[in-house]
């Protein structure tokens, strides 16, 4: 093989790779959340009991920001406590707050007071514990939010998951048919110095 070739190869591997990397950890999110979200809309979607959420408002900055993505762990309601933050759902929207407060309704049922760290109130109803989708336990990645929800519209599919696979599609396409042929021309040459030595050595067998 020839040094051209094994370039184009290490190339075609690394870029593959790369491809990899970046795009399938993204598209898996993605699908979790889609597919999630319509087998059950009243639940965070997840795997693993873990489940991804993208911050949709500024309210616990500056600890998560506007388009992060955080990971909410299950848990069990019964060992929160005042100080954690946690994922519940209020009229179908997920809100990541920090618990202010544990109190009791009037059956006697346990309710978290909630707050937003950037917040200067509490949060107007207390939450119950079948609102609660779990907790954080830290780790975000800023930004990746905003990128997940880009990639749900139609544009964002496009440019993200559409155009990218295309694109790597043609590469290969275009990478194969080089290397047929230069190994169609390195064939060829050989054949002729095979045929150029044989021509040389029946030249020689037929001298006197």
């Amino acid at each position: 093989m020839s040094v051209e070739r094994k370039t184009s190869t290490i190339v075609s591997t690394v870029t593959g790779a790369v491809l990899c990397v970046l795009l399938i950890p993204v598209i898996i999110i993605n699908l979790i959340l889609i597919v999630g979200s319509y087998r059950n809309p009243d639940e965070l979607p997840g795997v693993f009991g873990i489940k991804p959420a993208v911050v949709l408002s500024g309210s616990m900055e500056p600890a998560i920001r506007v388009g992060d993505m955080i990971f909410i762990h299950n848990t069990d309601t019964d060992l929160l406590k005042e100080g954690d933050v946690i994922c519940y759902l209020s009229s179908g929207k997920a809100i990541t707050h920090r618990i202010a407060g544990v109190t009791a309704g009037e059956e006697g049922e346990v309710r978290y007071v909630t707050r937003g760290d950037a917040n200067n109130t509490e949060d107007r109803l207390p939450v119950t514990a079948d609102q609660i989708q779990g907790i954080r336990k830290g780790g975000r990645i800023g930004g990746l939010g905003s990128m997940i929800l880009f990639m749900q519209t139609t544009t964002g599919m496009i440019l993200f998951i559409i155009c990218p696979l295309l694109l790597f599609l043609l590469w290969d396409i275009w990478r194969r048919r080089r290397a047929d042929q230069e190994e169609a021309s390195h064939t060829a040459q050989l054949e002729a110095e095979l045929a150029a030595l044989k021509a040389e050595r029946e030249s020689k067998e037929r001298k006197p």
